[in-house]
């Protein structure tokens, strides 16, 4: 069935996979579980605060770009894996690369959450 171009088939499809992938990384990469359990925190955080719709956007791009870098990263160290078992610099730099990136991320995402936050905390702490 098409709609406007679009094959509604191939599409329902690719959601599909694409659900059946982040359940894959979600059950089978601890930094993934962490990373939600993060974000559950961090949504807490934003409600208790009560920040802006502004805010709320930031934050929420930061969760996904981390949660889409850590499936982008597992995605990259299974096809490495799948390449060759053996230890190959090669492999290891392109592995050690996608986890950089993760780590730049988070960082990043850490450092959005930490200029929305601290001052909310400080004029909690100091009144």
């Amino acid at each position: 069935m098409k709609l406007a171009g679009i094959d509604l088939t191939k599409l329902k499809r690719s959601f599909v996979c694409a659900a059946i992938g982040l359940h894959h990384v979600i059950a089978t990469e601890q930094n993934m579980r962490l990373h939600f359990v993060v974000a559950a925190c961090v949504a807490a955080a934003a409600a208790f605060f009560r920040v802006t719709s502004a805010e709320w956007a930031i934050l929420v791009l930061c969760i996904a770009q981390v949660m889409a870098a850590e499936a982008i990263n597992s995605a990259l160290e299974r096809l490495a894996d799948r390449v060759s078992l053996e230890d190959h610099f090669l492999i290891k730099h392109a592995k050690d690369a996608a986890a950089g990136g993760v780590l730049l991320v988070s960082m990043g995402a850490a450092l959005a959450g930490a200029m929305i936050f601290l001052p909310k905390v400080w004029l909690l702490l100091f009144p």
